[in-house]
């Protein structure tokens, strides 16, 4: 009888550690690569950048693929080394962030746009 249920433990074992590996395979996959988010810019009085929060874990990299709808952009992070992008309309432009302090990082058009320029920014919210 205790053999019985011994082996009946193990079946029940290997069919969940089978049914879980592709699940673990996803999540692993995941987490090396990171992140993928488009973000579109656009003047502020046409709606300025397309998200204006982005989420993040510390250690976990963040590729970001931009594109502008009007005008050249530039997108620089105010407490990120990072050499600040020109966004140029209809090309595509990519960077990897990677952070190591979770935080509140402002993301912001460094490049002259229209009269309100300075209110094109977002927030990336770096979690523990």
């Amino acid at each position: 009888m205790k053999k019985e249920i011994l082996a009946r433990s193990l079946v029940v074992f290997f069919i969940i550690i089978a049914i879980s590996i592709p699940f673990v395979g996803r999540w692993l996959i995941s987490r090396k690569q990171g992140t993928i988010i488009d973000l579109h810019a656009r003047t502020f009085e046409n709606g300025g950048w397309s998200m204006d929060t982005l989420q993040t874990r510390v250690g976990v990299p963040i590729r970001i693929r931009m594109t502008s709808e009007d005008v050249v952009h530039g997108f620089a992070i105010g407490g990120y080394e990072m050499i600040p992008l020109e966004v140029p309309p209809g090309e595509f432009v990519e960077t990897t962030l990677t952070f190591d302090k979770p935080g509140e990082y402002t993301f912001f058009c460094n490049r002259w746009c229209s009269p309100n320029h300075t209110r094109m920014r977002g927030i990336i919210e770096v979690m523990p």
